[in-house]
């Protein structure tokens, strides 16, 4: 690893001297004119104006900020000539953004607002925003409060082309962005930073057996290892805004494929805030407040959220709760040069489904606990010292211990299972003991640390538990350093910096009783399991370097901005990559029109189950006696074959996206609207798959009693090729998505008192696995009637949807009382499935079952005995389009109330008009679809004390 780190350090270093070897050359060449701007930021208590301190003044084109002292003033020096912006913020405050006209040093003072439901343009929607160039969305305290959002993932349907969902946190919420497949790798490619850092899921391999089933999800409705973190562990309550870059990100954001989650957590003087939540599904209590910890020493924000979910009132044993708490401690150092912001973050999470005393059957019962601890601390070193404008930093551990089990009364479950965990292992049923064939050749193979273990014949019924130990630890850091300088009429703000991650998992890992084993996989032939500890499985490390240049060019009233940007990332294992990634913007009407486009690449390394997968185990039944009542049950013979395969992929790649985005602003007085196209073509995705290399040959030999001596000998009675099938991680997986997003906001039509907005996307989006499509008869048991396995063109399969969905939302408000209340109107317009199909009907080749070879196959043969197991049966209604001709729409209704200055009461209906339409499978008829949630209704009651 350290030779492995030269190279990248090297082309950091590189970047740094290069980009401020340029600037200085260009400042030779004539610099301009710098200027102070200061002042004083207040609020308006009652009759009279009060000192803000603590509030944040940005200047972010130039890379420049201060904070307000006691007496509310700032004071911010260097700043270049022109036009500049400025930006305000306070935690419970309207934030100000701002452009002013520099020519000398500049007096501004400002007055925030409280943010509450009494502002006349209150905003109760996801706003279209530019996270420097790239596209984004903004979701404000006020929004979630207004939706009464219950976790992170109901805080997306507020962005275009999204459906709202009734709350619940009865299953897993990953997130996803631009998307009309359900591929967990774009999950997996969807950051979430909280804090300035990101929450992790590479340690996570909370999953059974995905070796011989390619299935990675959870034991228990967890978030699966192939996502990315589970996001109802972010509760809403102590969020003050969130940040959806949709776009393409600036460098600094790394490991992610589809975009980023930017939540910033409440920090600063806050009143006692109590919120009570309920509706059929979910009750919700929280509780925070902010406190100034006296002159100089800083601010306490302490918070704690607790909510449970039960999705059925007659399946009480069937529950999920979350608990968490957070506390901040934030402070302005060194005359308020240095920012700091440190926390602690608890989260207790418990998916349980106990014993129904009426499930006789089965015996049911399964539970998935997660219980972590967070600590970050990050901030901000304002310098200003020449171009080197400030340093920001950020550094985070989290440890999270993740539970689960699934226990059942497993029937018909008569299967091999053997102790040993080498391969070609031949044990008996009596450890120790060798079994001999009739001319006294050994047919045991017993390795010296087997000589104790023994296969057996499990029982047709038996209760089975399994349970998965997982201890993850994940450890982050970041490094910035901003530059700046102007030149002429143009502006320069170079970012440089480096960020880095270790995530490892230290858990027991899978543990069962090797007596009761997990129920076989029917699908996968022979596949057996063994107990796996995960504290010797390497921990999976990544070092970010990357450099941007934010470039502003002002010309005959008119603003060119490009944001370029270079990244490197360097892994533990899979070979490091260089992405790019460019935005820019040109306001070719001022004030009216702006036309942007950018063009990217982001990537996202494999997480610890893909680069360090288990070992694939098989089961060859070599003699079995253990039914034979003729003979004496002591004196029966169980003798097995454990054949094991090395899954790890040494030729994984890093997952790689690329993005292609253009787009328009167009605004008219208070009338805005916002248009993006996108292409996304992501072509090797991760997934668990089969490959020509992962069908072994094997030779399945049977034996028989033979004479009736008093030591039992046998002789062979069956030979047959077998081949053993398991999956090994892969880039296999193409996702390519397209779409179009729009965001139309008529504004506040004031002598209504009512704004219009209406945000959507069309999205078509195509999947498919780029290796060859295997098929074989897997149904066929016995040894003699295995087949080789065909192999049909690479890419045959491919499958697209296709979507348009648009939201209204019409929100009407009343400041003077604190009344705002919002009509959404979802519709569905277009929700296409189908498939094509290449040859779909003739392999290319096959795999023989003799010796593992690949071999052409002649169509010619096809009705050959030897291959009609391998000729793939053609359904040609999968071939059939599903759409729907007519839209679907869905009425939802949102209406929030204070009262007085220290209450607030909200309260929502999804499917207002308990609308059901049907849509009639074209594949099948009589088989229908049926949309729209649930009618559903929710309370919240919001305290201020």
């Amino acid at each position: 690893m350290n030779n492995c780190f030269l190279i990248p350090l090297s082309i950091f270093l590189l970047l740094f001297w290069s980009g401020g070897r340029a600037i200085a050359q260009r400042a030779s060449a004539g610099d301009i004119e710098t200027y102070r701007i200061y002042g004083y930021v207040y609020e308006q208590d009652k009759d009279h104006k009060q000192p803000l301190t603590y509030a944040v003044i940005n200047i972010p084109e130039n890379g420049l900020s201060a904070v307000a002292n006691e007496q509310g003033r700032y004071d911010i020096g260097g700043v270049a000539e022109g036009k500049v912006r400025i930006t305000v913020s306070f935690l419970g405050k309207i934030p100000v953004d701002t452009v002013i006209s520099l020519t000398r040093d500049t007096q501004v003072d400002f007055m925030m607002q409280e943010d509450n439901f009494r502002i006349k343009g209150i905003v109760v929607t996801a706003e279209h925003r530019q996270s420097g160039q790239s596209t984004a969305s903004l979701i404000t305290r006020t929004a979630m409060d207004h939706m009464q959002a219950t976790s992170l993932a109901d805080v997306m349907r507020l962005l275009p082309g999204e459906l709202s969902r009734n709350p619940s946190l009865s299953e897993s919420q990953q997130l996803t962005l631009r998307t009309v497949t359900n591929q967990n790798v774009l999950g997996l490619g969807t950051a979430i930073i909280m804090d300035d850092a990101p929450l992790s899921n590479n340690a996570n391999m909370q999953t059974m057996h995905p070796s011989v089933v390619g299935s990675v999800s959870s034991l228990y409705k967890g978030a699966t290892p192939s996502g990315g973190p589970d996001a109802r562990q972010v509760s809403t309550d102590n969020i003050e805004s969130v940040e959806v870059i949709r776009g393409i990100p600036s460098v600094q954001y790394g490991e992610l494929t589809s975009g980023a989650v930017v939540i910033r957590s409440k920090a600063g003087r806050e009143p006692l805030r109590v919120r009570l939540k309920a509706n059929p599904n979910v009750y919700q209590f929280s509780v925070g407040k902010g406190f100034l910890l006296g002159e100089k020493k800083g601010a306490l924000n302490l918070s704690a959220d607790y909510a449970n979910n039960k999705n059925s009132t007659v399946q009480s044993y069937n529950y999920y709760e979350r608990t968490t708490a957070k506390a901040q401690y934030s402070n302005e150092l060194f005359h308020n040069k240095w920012s700091t912001h440190t926390n602690l973050r608890f989260f207790y999470g418990n998916d349980t489904r106990k014993l129904n005393p009426d499930d006789e059957q089965m015996k049911r019962s399964s539970q998935g606990k997660d219980v972590g601890m967070g600590l970050n601390t990050n901030g901000t070193l304002r310098l200003n010292l020449g171009l080197l404008k400030n340093i920001t930093y950020s550094l985070s551990g989290t440890y999270t211990t993740k539970d689960s089990y699934h226990s059942e009364l497993y029937t018909s479950a008569n299967a091999p299972f053997s102790m040993s965990i080498t391969d070609g292992a031949i044990l008996s049923n009596k450890p120790g003991v060798d079994v001999f064939d009739t001319e006294g050749n050994k047919l045991t193979n017993i390795p010296e640390t087997d000589r104790s273990k023994f296969a057996s014949y499990l029982p047709a019924s038996y209760q089975g538990r399994e349970e998965i130990f997982g201890r993850e630890l994940n450890l982050f850091y970041k490094v910035n350093a901003t530059l700046f300088k102007s030149i002429g009429n143009t502006h320069h703000r170079i970012m440089v910096g480096s960020d880095g991650r270790v995530d490892k998992n230290y858990g027991r890992g899978k543990v069962f009783s090797q007596e009761a084993p997990p129920y076989r996989e029917l699908q996968a032939m022979n596949a057996t399991f063994r107990p796996r500890s995960y504290r010797d499985i390497p921990a999976v490390k990544q070092l970010g370097l990357y450099a941007e240049e934010n470039f502003q060019y002002s010309f005959a009233g008119r603003e060119l901005h490009l944001q370029a940007g270079i990244r490197y990332d360097d892994y533990s294992v899979v070979k490091g990559l260089f992405t790019t990634r460019v935005n820019g913007s040109l306001n070719v009407l001022p004030d009216v029109l702006t036309l942007r486009g950018g063009f990217g690449q982001m990537a996202k390394g494999p997480v610890q189950l893909f680069l360090y997968p288990e070992r694939a185990y098989f089961e060859y039944v070599n003699i079995n006696e253990m039914s034979n009542d003729r003979i004496p049950e002591e004196e029966r013979v169980y003798m097995t074959t454990t054949k094991v395969f090395d899954t790890q992929n040494k030729d994984l790649e890093v997952a790689k996206n690329t993005r292609k985005e253009i787009g328009f602003d167009l605004t008219l007085g208070k009338t805005r609207l916002s248009v993006t196209a996108f292409d996304d073509k992501l072509n090797n995705g991760y997934s668990m798959s089969r490959t020509v290399n992962t069908f072994r040959p094997f030779t399945f030999n049977e034996y028989k009693r033979a004479g009736d001596g008093s030591a039992p000998v046998f002789e062979l009675d069956a030979s047959n090729p077998v081949l053993a099938s398991y999956y090994t991680p892969t880039n296999n997986r193409v996702i390519q998505t397209k779409g179009l997003e729009y965001d139309f906001d008529l504004g506040r039509i004031d002598a209504l008192r009512t704004s219009f907005n209406l945000n959507g996307a069309w999205m078509r989006g195509l999947t498919y696995n780029k290796d060859y499509y295997f098929f074989d008869n897997y149904s066929t048991i016995g040894a003699e009637d295995r087949t080789h396995v065909g192999l049909y063109e690479k890419g045959m399969e491919k499958q697209y949807n296709e979507t348009h969905i648009s939201a209204l939302r019409i929100t009407h408000n009343i400041p003077e009382i604190g009344f705002v209340i919002t009509l959404t109107t979802e519709a569905i317009w277009k929700d296409d499935k189908w498939f094509s199909f290449g040859n779909d009907s003739i392999p290319v080749q096959y795999i023989s079952k003799v010796d593992g070879q690949v071999y052409p196959f002649e169509p010619s043969k096809k009705d050959d005995d030897e291959f009609t197991d391998i000729v793939r049966p053609v359904d040609q209604k999968d071939k059939i389009k599903e759409y729907f001709s007519k839209p679907v729409f869905c009425f939802n209704l949102h209406l929030t109330k204070e009262i007085g200055e220290a209450m607030r009461l909200s309260f929502f209906a999804n499917n207002l008009f308990s609308s059901y339409p049907q849509r009639e499978s074209k594949r099948y008829p009589r088989q229908y679809t049926v949309y729209n949630k649930d009618f559903f209704f929710g309370l919240e009651l919001s305290i201020k004390l």
